[in-house]
């Protein structure tokens, strides 16, 4: 099977927030996965979901990327006309390199941010739960992993915290200047929600409320972190109404804070919201209320562009590490094809040693159980070199991309028979 055969078909973060939304896996993950296994063709899939992307990595032999294209528009019923200019389609070379700088952070709105790795990781084991990935894609997902976990440590681009949560917050901060007297409320307690709450407390905050649909996880949650109060989520239009900030960060399919339930409790109090979840929490309109500023996770863009420049010096030394591991990535799939080689030179070479042991022992009479032992080494290691300095050259070819499969034939049987 040749590299082109792997394939990467998605949106990113420069589709539109109202595109994105419309396809975001989410919770749909396996179900999604299970579908684009009974696609003819595909023997592999992965799919990655996060806040800013929404990704199938799959190995297809037959069918390339228009099954999946319209996948895209069958499972999440969107016109392909709506989605056809946002789509698009990596191959090859391109696909590994694509998902190396997006497991180190290169790809990310915050350069080197912590939380896309554990997202490809998730996806990653998703995909092995549901018996949708195989050799090649648990290797590509495997090195994507280890890569992105060697890039930061060894580069120590996350030695000041620049998740979204983290510009987030910097983003309200610049808005009121001193949080010292301002009150938050924080909707979710997932990881964006829980990094939202700390960066708060780091910067001063008054006092945070938080809340989430399942209540136990926002007691949990005190525990970790004491200086928070929990709200039943039944309370949050109140405490919404009477709180400076408002932090929304769930994974809901629908939005959490709904304008006519909000309306119905403003005040007039100024207010600053914050949506950092896809699809939105918040609807759209409370943005349009006066004395409300409703900012989105693309409204956070000029912030984050700002604090990537903290980083870009790192960005040449990371992008030579992904070259590298690109490298090695595909002499690893090249080689793929020596597995039968090895394994006939292998049998060949053990069937022809033994053939001749057997040959040169009926000729020595009175031969005792000690030589015999000795010849038949010494046959497995004349048989063992050979075949190794064979398998030296092809693997060499193999790596490189230059082995020619009329070649291969030769060494996998057809001419090359004992």
């Amino acid at each position: 099977m040749k590299l082109n055969n792997l394939f990467m078909v998605g949106i990113d973060q420069s589709a539109p927030i109202e595109i994105r939304e419309k396809v975001s896996f989410g919770k749909k993950v396996v179900d999604a996965l299970m579908k684009i296994k009974e696609i003819e063709g595909i023997t592999e899939a992965v799919v990655l979901s996060t806040c800013h992307r929404s990704e199938v990595y799959f190995i297809s032999a037959e069918s390339g990327d228009d099954a999946v294209r319209w996948f895209f528009c069958e499972f999440f019923k969107v016109d392909k006309d709506i989605l056809k200019p946002y789509l698009y389609t990596l191959q090859g070379k391109y696909v590994t390199e694509h998902l190396f700088r997006v497991a180190c952070g290169l790809e990310s709105m915050v350069l080197g941010e912590d939380q896309i790795l554990g997202q490809v990781k998730e996806a990653w084991g998703r995909a092995m739960e549901a018996g949708a990935s195989g050799k090649i894609l648990n290797r590509l997902f495997m090195d994507a992993v280890t890569l992105g976990k060697r890039a930061r440590a060894e580069t120590h681009i996350t030695d000041h915290p620049l998740s979204i949560s983290y510009i987030a917050v910097k983003f309200i901060q610049g808005i009121f200047e001193d949080l010292s007297n301002k009150t938050a409320y924080v909707i979710g307690t997932g990881e964006m929600g829980r990094l939202a709450i700390k960066h708060l407390l780091t910067k001063g905050i008054k006092e945070v409320f938080v809340s989430n649909r399942t209540h136990s996880r926002a007691v949990d949650l005190k525990q970790e972190i004491p200086e928070i109060t929990v709200v039943p989520y039944g309370q949050k239009y109140e405490k919404i109404a009477r709180n400076d900030i408002v932090i929304s960060a769930t994974d809901a399919p629908h939005y959490t804070i709904d304008y006519n339930k909000f309306m119905a409790v403003y005040n007039g109090k100024k207010i600053c919201m914050v949506d950092i979840a896809l699809p939105r929490d918040i609807d759209p309109r409370i943005g349009e209320i006066e004395g409300v500023n409703l900012y989105t996770i693309d409204d956070l863009k000029n912030t984050a562009e700002k604090n990537r420049k903290k980083r870009e010096e790192l960005i040449a030394v990371i992008e030579k590490m992904v070259d590298k591991t690109v490298d090695e990535f595909i002499k690893w799939y090249n080689s793929l094809s020596m597995v039968p080689v090895i394994k006939h030179l292998n049998d060949y070479a053990e069937n022809a040693c033994l053939s001749e042991y057997e040959r040169v022992i009926n000729k020595l009479a009175g031969i005792g159980e000690r030589e015999k032992k000795h010849i038949k080494y010494a046959l497995k290691r004349v048989g063992t070199r050979i075949v190794n300095r064979y398998l030296m050259g092809l693997k060499t070819l193999a790596e490189e991309g230059k082995l020619d499969q009329s070649v291969l034939n030769i060494f996998q049987g057809g001419d090359f028979n004992v």
